[in-house]
């Protein structure tokens, strides 16, 4: 598939670029230390934490994803934490998890020197990421983007239809100019492909596709092989 007519590469952010356990296992490490709960697994916690974050933001109105956290943080430590907290308090640890989150999720290492060789192929790169914009603004990799979206200026979050269009009228560009490339099956191929775009899918960890999901336009192990694409024009 020729990739020549594709201006600007979209990107989703936490997991395709950058270590994301790295971070949320860091920001909930603090959340735990904070809350004398250092005995309770971390890793786990974040897990759980994220699970209901994502069930939260899939359904009623849109809620910035801060005030999301919150609320899921008070759900996730009730379940061994028998004291109950504020809720101010509960958005201070949000807050807490949060800032891990964005600031100690490293890029994975291949990412930089692929971005570099996207830009010096005239590509425009954005993220498409389900944050907050000031969240974004505390990420390793903000430096390299002169354009985002975030589902806080969408009030959309990933896979909604509404998230993706807004990526598009910001970068002024039609479905057809835009090659989207993530590691999440159901919030970014199963939004993407729908609406036409091309995806690239960033299967890190050898995962199958569900039967029911759209199939991506390449696969790739990494971002390093990101750039070869467009020298199939």
């Amino acid at each position: 598939m020729s990739l020549s007519n594709i201006k600007a590469v979209t990107f989703d952010y936490f997991g395709t670029l950058v270590d994301v356990e790295r971070g949320a296992s860091s920001g909930m490490q603090r959340v735990l230390r904070e809350i004398g709960r250092s005995d309770v697994d971390h890793v786990k916690t974040y897990l759980r934490l994220d699970e209901l974050n994502v069930q939260l933001y899939r359904v009623g109105p849109y809620r910035k994803y801060r005030d999301v956290a919150a609320q899921s943080m008070k759900a996730c430590l009730a379940e061994f934490e028998p004291e109950v907290f504020t809720d101010m308090r509960y958005q201070e640890l949000a807050d807490i998890f949060l800032e891990g989150l964005a600031k100690d999720s490293a890029p994975q290492p291949e990412v930089p020197a692929a971005l570099d060789a996207l830009i010096a192929r005239g590509l425009t790169l954005m993220p498409i990421t389900n944050m907050d914009s000031d969240l974004w603004q505390m990420t390793s990799l903000a430096k390299y983007f002169q354009h985002l979206t975030t589902a806080e200026m969408a009030e959309a979050y990933k896979p909604q239809e509404r998230i993706f269009r807004t990526a598009l009228t910001r970068l002024n560009l039609g479905v057809q100019d835009v090659l989207h490339v993530a590691i999440s099956p159901w919030a970014d191929i199963e939004g993407a492909k729908p609406l036409g775009f091309k995806v690239v899918w960033i299967n890190r960890n050898n995962n199958l596709l569900g039967p029911w999901t759209p199939r991506p336009d390449f696969e790739l192990p990494d971002v390093s092989g990101l750039p070869a694409l467009f020298d199939r024009r």
